[in-house]
């Protein structure tokens, strides 16, 4: 206590406290900094690398404020710059070169990839994001079916930049979440990995203020399976996305349709708390793999005459419910294989837990996973609610007429 009322001792502590507040920490004011949200990279018809830096237009992002008037502001809050060179740095610098601000990457966070740069591997995309400091490895990467721009072609009707839109997918688990950081280390293992697909589409009752962008539209559509850090000419459709995002446990949940056992008609449930676990087994000598896979479901609809109130029924509907799942994440895997890439990073899951068994495939394992490897692929799904009806509505008003 004698020390705290020393004048000195009070003195260095207002300092250091002082230090310990303050803001400044680079030499760049922020007022002079462009912050791109989004990097598209495409090739050029000449064979050159296009790259698109969006930016915010922070003179457009308060309303009243543009010009420094009262007026309201016009058009997008964001703009998308677009130059080509041999390479990604290249282009970067020349579009530095037309830049009043000096452009920081530390607030990106959507890297989108054209299929045929993809095509031909998004390797200078990796070594690029790596070496810039300020580039988050969190960043997430999408494929586009043609050409990357189309991105910036996308109305903000809901979300007020583009890139928020393509997080928001990511959130909202719509479709699969790979960072840069997960195809680092996958490239580091041979470079297979699911990158989440894009599709664009027109529709005429899309509102947008600007009305070029009526009737352009963006959204989900599969995955892209890549082998080698290159894209296959194989993609997951929208339909196999769900079954890749179960099996990666990307999904909180899930609508799962099945037929009845009872006369074959439909019966939908939600799937919820799913949870999937990638295991390797070694016996006798032989390696293999299991997939198992658990989650509790409800029923949302359903049109059969089967009774759920029933025990025997109930655990036949969960059979079907399952051999269901089984199905869909079956023909996940054998797409994968058919494109010879281990997508669910499987030898890294053996590689951690039979090292040695690794080390005696490992130069032979991309040929043993497409074509020899026996994986096994069980679902429990558990039945815990029927509703509030234990038979179709449907058929009880039919039978009460």
């Amino acid at each position: 206590m004698k020390l705290l009322t020393r004048p000195a001792f009070r003195g260095a502590l207002a300092i250091l406290l002082l230090t310990a507040i303050c803001g400044c920490w680079s030499a760049e004011e922020i007022n002079n900094r462009a912050f791109a949200m989004m990097m598209i990279v495409d090739e050029s018809e000449d064979g050159q690398t296009e790259i698109t830096l969006g930016f915010p237009l922070p003179n457009r992002m308060i309303p009243g404020s543009a010009g420094g008037g009262g007026g309201a502001t016009t058009g997008d809050p964001y703009t998308f710059t677009t130059r080509k060179a041999k390479t990604i740095s290249e282009a970067v610098e020349l579009i530095q070169l037309d830049n009043s601000r000096t452009i920081s990457f530390g607030q990106t966070r959507v890297i989108v990839v054209g299929r045929k740069f993809a095509e031909k591997g998004i390797d200078p995309v990796l070594e690029f994001v790596s070496r810039q400091p300020a580039f988050h490895l969190s960043s997430n990467l999408f494929i586009t079916p043609n050409k990357a721009t189309e991105v910036s072609q996308v109305p903000t009707i809901f979300e007020r930049f583009i890139a928020d839109i393509l997080l928001k997918f990511i959130t909202q688990k719509q479709t699969l979440d790979t960072t840069v950081k997960d195809f680092l280390m996958a490239r580091y293992k041979g470079g297979d990995i699911l990158l989440p697909l894009l599709s664009f589409s027109y529709k005429p009752e899309v509102g947008a203020a600007d009305s070029s962008k009526m009737k352009h539209w963006m959204g989900t559509d599969g995955a892209a399976i890549m082998r080698e850090g290159k894209m296959s000419k194989i993609v997951l459709t929208d339909e196999e996305l769900r079954g890749a995002l179960w099996i990666s446990s990307q999904l909180d949940t899930s609508i799962v349709t099945s037929s009845s056992p009872t006369d074959g008609k439909e019966v939908t449930a939600v799937a919820q708390g799913i949870g999937t676990k990638i295991l390797p087994v070694i016996k006798n000598g032989e390696i293999s793999f299991k997939i198992e896979s658990s989650a509790s479901a409800y029923i949302l609809s359903s049109s059969s005459d089967i009774d759920l109130k029933s025990q025997e029924a109930l655990n036949q509907m969960q059979e079907a419910f399952q051999k269901n799942i089984e199905k869909r994440l079956r023909q996940v895997i054998d797409k994968t294989r058919k494109a010879k890439s281990d997508s669910f990073l499987m030898n890294q899951y053996l590689f951690w837990r039979y090292p040695k068994a690794w080390n005696r495939i490992k130069d032979e394992w991309r040929t043993y996973y497409s074509e020899k490897m026996p994986i096994d692929i069980s679902v429990k799904i558990t039945i815990k609610r029927t509703g509030g009806e234990i038979r179709s509505v449907n058929l009880q008003e039919y039978e009460e007429k």
